[in-house]
């Protein structure tokens, strides 16, 4: 059968432009979020690639239940909140007395307030709470205290908060104390599956529920 050249050209076009909005759907639009936010120490916050790997993969698994630990200049947050257009809770009880709430002032100049639940206060405090409301989410961010016992209590709540295929992620991979929780989580949840591992970040992915014996516990 002869196709007339007309049709050929239609149908090159709309290849096309399927294949166009492919790769814009793949790369998600980058926004331009960083150079938007005022950061005054750079290394208290995650880095540019950092919060655009963040980006891609919520995008990406199009999850839209999310929470964090640590807020700092909000760079997280951000991209947190431009990738789901969702409510997202946020933990972190030094934002006015050491950030001095430019974290706060970052997320009303993008103009996210609306997205943004922030509880002013200890993670110990409020994941206790959010749990007896019944919450549920499908992604944590954990920055906030680097001491292991208080990533290990931050865990602990994440996880009774955490849907089954839902998503923890550590930053500052680098610190012992991360290293030695990495180490526990591998060895003694086999309920969770590393996703990604790099210099600085840790993804976790929790396939499964909790079904350890009461005295179970491996070394590590």
């Amino acid at each position: 059968m002869v196709i007339p050249r007309e049709k050929i050209v239609v149908i090159v076009v709309l290849k096309s432009k399927k294949y166009i909005n492919k790769i814009k759907l793949n790369n998600f639009m980058m926004p331009n979020i960083f150079e938007k936010l005022e950061l005054p120490e750079k290394n208290s916050s995650i880095s540019k690639s950092q919060g655009e790997f963040i980006y891609s993969f919520l995008k990406d698994k199009n999850i839209k239940n999310t929470l964090e630990i640590g807020f700092c200049f909000g760079c997280s947050t951000a991209y947190i909140i431009n990738a789901t257009k969702s409510k997202h809770i946020v933990i972190d009880p030094y934002q006015k007395e050491i950030w001095k709430n430019i974290g706060l002032k970052n997320i009303v100049k993008l103009g996210y307030k609306k997205f943004l639940r922030f509880e002013n206060d200890f993670s110990y405090n409020i994941l206790p709470k959010l749990f007896q409301e019944g919450k549920r989410i499908d992604f944590a961010f954990i920055d906030g205290s680097h001491l292991f016992d208080y990533i290990m209590i931050d865990f602990f709540y994440i996880d009774l908060l955490l849907n089954k295929n839902g998503y923890v992620l550590f930053d500052d991979i680098w610190m012992d104390s991360t290293k030695s929780f990495e180490s526990w989580i591998k060895t003694n949840r086999n309920d969770y599956k590393l996703i990604k591992k790099d210099d600085n970040l840790l993804l976790f992915q929790k396939i499964n529920y909790d079904e350890r014996k009461w005295d179970h516990f491996i070394k590590f």
